[in-house]
């Protein structure tokens, strides 16, 4: 039997109303979201950090050892006005 066709004969709950829609979505999935949101946040906040403070400790280290800091990118501005 082709699928579709017992899908047809299945019974279709009726629709809940609105307040007690809007009550789960509130009770279920908004606390979800929010949790989701923090730890994306969270994550995306310390990987972005340890990638700026590596950067920022190599220049330092890199001072160290030659005395002079590393060159700048080409694409940054090297009178210190922006472009």
């Amino acid at each position: 039997m082709d699928p579709l066709e017992r899908l047809a004969h299945l019974d279709v709950p009726p629709v809940p109303e609105a307040a007690s829609l809007r009550a789960g979505v509130r009770r279920k999935l908004n606390p979800r979201l929010l949790a989701l949101h923090v730890l994306e946040f969270a994550v995306g906040a310390t990987v972005w950090t340890i990638i700026q403070m590596s950067a920022a400790l190599a220049a330092a280290f890199h001072y160290t050892l030659t005395g002079r800091w590393p060159e700048r990118r080409a694409e940054e501005p090297h009178d210190g006005r922006s472009a």
